[in-house]
């Protein structure tokens, strides 16, 4: 007589097809949350070499008759592409880095026995450039659920465009102690480069062009930075460090 009770309540507890309520067939295949974020970011940067680190090596005549040494300054613009769990951030990035270095007078330190004729004149092809190309990690350490700091390193590449040009300080066909390797001895002979190359003047063609063999320099990075983040959907870093030249900038992106 219990027959019929007990099978309606076997029913009831049995789940619908199509129950929202109802377990999974196979636990094995259940959805499993994304353990990692991703980030795309728009970045730029302004980088410099600082007048005192050029002074070891290169002499800046501010004070006398030669031209002045010229600042060492670039800018880049790119792309980044960033995996990010907890307290791991692979960055990797493509972008755009461009010199921004006027032609002008190079003169090495002379130890001893100065000589304030004896530098070089450089100068760049207005497409002079590279593009770059690396990965970064960074370790991110968090303050509050909105802000973090990171501190990261990384390589790449930067495969250049464009050319640099050098003349030399001229050499009479005389000079036994010279090395003689100037395009045209004849032209300029005894000048100074930055004279050799004035095109009010001797207009002398360049004597060699500088990284002609090598297409693809190195990228050294060394970062650190704060990162301010707006619900796990948009992200703002301010960064400095090293990218070959010191440099300081930002990148903003969204995160999914």
């Amino acid at each position: 007589m219990f027959a019929p009770f007990l099978l309606a309540a076997a029913l009831a507890q049995e789940p619908a097809p199509g129950d929202a309520t109802a377990p999974p067939a196979d636990p094995a295949v259940a959805e499993k949350k994304r353990p990692f974020l991703m980030e795309v970011n728009f970045r730029g940067r302004y980088m410099t070499v600082p007048t005192g680190t050029l002074d070891l090596w290169s002499e800046a005549h501010e004070d006398d008759e030669q031209p002045a040494r010229p600042d060492v300054n670039a800018y880049t613009l790119g792309l980044e592409f960033v995996i990010k769990e907890k307290s791991a951030n692979g960055i990797f990035y493509i972008e755009f880095f461009k010199p921004l270095i006027e032609d002008g007078y190079w003169d090495d330190i002379d130890h001893g026995s100065p000589d304030p004729l004896d530098g070089s004149w450089i100068e760049f092809s207005d497409d002079f450039s590279f593009v770059t190309l690396g990965a970064n990690y960074a370790y991110e350490l968090h303050a509050t659920k909105w802000l973090s700091f990171l501190f990261g390193a990384g390589l790449g590449m930067g495969i250049k465009i464009g050319d640099v040009y050098e003349w030399q300080p001229g050499e009479s066909p005389s000079n036994t102690e010279g090395n003689n390797d100037n395009y045209d001895v004849d032209c300029g002979s005894d000048m100074p480069a930055y004279k050799r190359a004035d095109p009010n003047g001797n207009n002398c063609h360049y004597d060699a062009e500088i990284f002609a063999d090598v297409p693809v320099i190195p990228m050294i990075d060394i970062n650190i930075g704060v990162r301010f983040n707006i619900n796990n959907r948009a992200a703002i870093r301010l960064e400095g460090g090293l990218h070959d030249l010191f440099y300081g900038g930002g990148a903003v992106g969204v995160v999914f």
